[in-house]
């Protein structure tokens, strides 16, 4: 649709649930709120397909008609989260089995109860999302399609346990292992008598059984890959058929390989629902989301005003909406959107906040809604013609790593993803450092610093080699604790408590300690006395050059923080976790410089591009922020131009622009 262009405003909608007749009055609604796109049709499959083989999508093309006509844009959900109930009476093997007793099938009353492996469900699905891209494929109005909704097989669930999903598991290990043999030594299955004699052997986990966590690591990553494959068949599909950016809305939290969910896509989606009390952790997987493809991501689910389902919760202050809008845009999205454009009048959700009410209501945020509309549409040529600035630094997250400290979390209390978002990615957003958040995937080569804290397995994606010719080659890598401490399967390594840190970083560690129940301190060379926490490797040096030393506890008078020349490169060894400013300040001696005049609980987002150069401020705590500028520049929300010292109110936006 040429007459939209991004930044895309825009909402869920679920005309299926209302009159057609009211489609009219939800326009005039939705264009004085100036959205110009919405989402409709991911959970409307009855709707399409109200009995087999008997499909209506006339409603469907008068409510895109409609949109198009007033300016608006859609995107196309596939509805196959939600299967209607004449396919699961028709096929009830369809359904997925959880741990709630072996044989016991999810019921028809929800959403993501089927079995994504199904070849019977993967049948359907295909079929339907045939006949929507044979409706639409040339459709001008629409300008996007989105696979399912928020695919990921729930950690508590642990995905389906059907008989295709076993079986499958068990062809998929013996892909991975060849030979059971090979299983049971890559595991160590001689503990506890473990070994098997045959696949056929192994078995699915129960939440009631204390398993091997290299079979729990391994039948999650088999989960992940199960849904990367249904997601990316529906995506085959559209493909030969249409021309617009096929994406699926992934979440923020572990279950799911993104890198690899997104491998086959167009475009990366993403919904979130962070609260007030934890809005700047929007940033870290924004700094994820912005790698994995080269095109705009689209935020495509956030709350306006508050989160909920059969209870409202989080009240929003005056300003949320408005910065919470702004972030995907500020850090190289092109599209925010909300869920969702009219409240449920029924059914699961009915309590979730909206744009507007059930009763046809614009809600108290719709100014802020509005505010939002016009400074998209003040700044869309910067916007449209800038990208983020890159700092040239990464920071490597693992959803592997994620599943391993899952079940077996090393430390009493370690959660990975908390852990690597506070302990190390925080303190760089509040530094203004923007970091690329990475998968172990990703070529290392447009890099100058790479940070990979607590990444257990470094033969993940062959990283290993690539690693080592990347900082011979002038990389600085900022590794620990908790870095190359086990072995792709979850094993330790025998020969030392690392896979190669020893050799690369230039030293020998005798034992090393949790840090449980106690810390334990150490002092920089340049006298700055400090606290460790997570884990203590006990260094000695064998070429290194200590960076900091322990001064109590069994570690007394070793290294505790090390630095290796390796080729043209360097290697930084944490033997503990350092405090976050102790973290600022490695990453500015490894030769990134302070941003300096910005308050920390201010996003800075430099860009530059055809369009010019400038930042994007958003204040992200609810409270007052500083701006130091080091020449005049013009906010292209209000026109005012700005030099020196600039005064942030709470939740405030500038777009300022040289």
């Amino acid at each position: 649709m040429t007459s939209v262009q991004p930044p895309y405003l825009g909402a869920a909608y679920y005309p299926e649930d209302w009159p057609l007749e009211q489609i009219d009055e939800d326009v005039r609604l939705m264009r004085d709120a100036g959205m110009n796109v919405m989402r409709i049709g991911e959970f409307a499959w009855r709707r399409m397909e109200p009995d087999e083989n008997r499909f209506d999508f006339e409603w469907m093309h008068l409510v895109v008609d409609k949109l198009g006509n007033a300016g608006i844009a859609t995107i196309l959900g596939t509805p196959t989260a939600t299967p209607p109930i004449w396919l699961v009476e028709n096929h009830p093997e369809v359904l997925a089995m959880e741990d709630i007793g072996d044989g016991v099938r999810a019921q028809h009353g929800g959403r993501r109860h089927v079995c994504p492996n199904n070849p019977v469900y993967r049948q359907y699905c295909e079929r339907i999302v045939a006949r929507m891209a044979d409706e639409f494929a040339n459709d001008p109005n629409v300008i996007g399609w989105q696979i399912d909704n928020e695919v990921y097989p729930h950690p508590s669930r642990r995905g389906c346990r059907c008989p295709v999903c076993i079986s499958m598991y068990r062809e998929w290990l013996r892909k991975r292992y060849t030979t059971i043999e090979n299983l049971n030594s890559v595991w160590g299955l001689n503990i506890f008598s473990l070994a098997f004699q045959s696949f056929d052997q192994i078995p699915y986990p129960r939440t009631d059984t204390w398993h091997h966590p290299s079979l729990l690591t391994t039948w999650m990553e088999f989960q992940s890959d199960s849904y990367i494959a249904f997601i990316h068949a529906q995506a085959d599909v559209l493909h030969e058929k249409v021309k617009q950016p096929i994406g699926t809305d992934m979440m923020p939290t572990n279950g799911i390989s993104h890198h690899d969910m997104v491998s086959k896509l167009d475009i990366a989606q993403f919904n979130h629902y962070n609260t007030p009390q934890n809005l700047w952790e929007t940033t870290f997987w924004m700094d994820y989301l912005r790698p994995l493809k080269q095109r705009p991501f689209w935020n495509t689910e956030t709350s306006t005003c508050w989160n909920g389902s059969t209870a409202a919760n989080g009240y929003r202050e005056p300003g949320f909406c408005r910065a919470n809008s702004w972030i995907p845009i500020a850090l190289g999205g092109e599209a925010n959107m909300y869920w969702l454009w009219r409240a449920h009048w029924s059914g699961h959700e009915l309590m979730h906040g909206s744009v507007v009410s059930s009763s046809g209501r614009p809600l108290h945020i719709i100014n802020e809604v509005r505010e939002v509309a016009a400074g998209f549409r003040a700044a869309q040529d910067f916007i449209n013609g800038t990208k983020p600035t890159f700092s040239g630094v990464g920071l490597h997250f693992s959803e592997l790593a994620w599943w391993m400290y899952e079940f077996q979390p090393m430390v009493n209390g370690f959660n990975y993803g908390r852990k690597l978002i506070e302990a190390f990615y925080r303190p760089l957003h509040e530094a203004h450092i923007r970091v690329d958040v990475i998968d172990p995937a990703t070529i290392l080569d447009e890099y100058k610093i790479i940070c990979s804290p607590f990444l257990p397995a470094l033969d993940e994606s062959d990283l290993r080699d690539r690693l080592k010719r990347w900082i011979e080659a002038g990389g600085t890598w900022i590794a620990g604790p908790l870095t190359d401490v086990r072995t792709v399967d979850g094993t330790k390594y025998t020969h030392s408590p690392f896979g190669s840190l020893e050799e690369w970083a230039g030293v020998y560690c005798p034992f090393d300690l949790p840090a449980d129940p106690r810390e334990f301190s150490f002092r920089w060379a340049d006298g700055r006395d400090a606290t460790g926490s997570v884990w203590y490797c006990a260094l000695e040096l064998r070429g290194a050059e200590a960076l900091a030393t322990y001064t109590d506890g069994p570690m007394e008078g070793m290294a505790a923080i090390t630095r290796q020349r390796m080729g043209k490169g360097q290697v930084i060894l944490l033997g503990t976790m350092p405090p976050t400013e102790d973290i600022k300040h490695l990453l500015w001696d490894a030769g990134i410089p302070p941003y300096a005049g910005s308050t920390s609980n201010l996003l800075t987002v430099p860009r530059s591009g055809p369009a010019g150069q400038g930042i994007i401020a958003i204040e992200l705590e609810n409270k007052p922020a500083m701006l130091t500028l080091d020449h005049p520049m013009t906010d292209l929300l209000t026109g005012q131009t700005y030099n020196e010292i600039v005064d942030l109110a709470p939740y405030s936006v500038m777009v300022l622009k040289d």
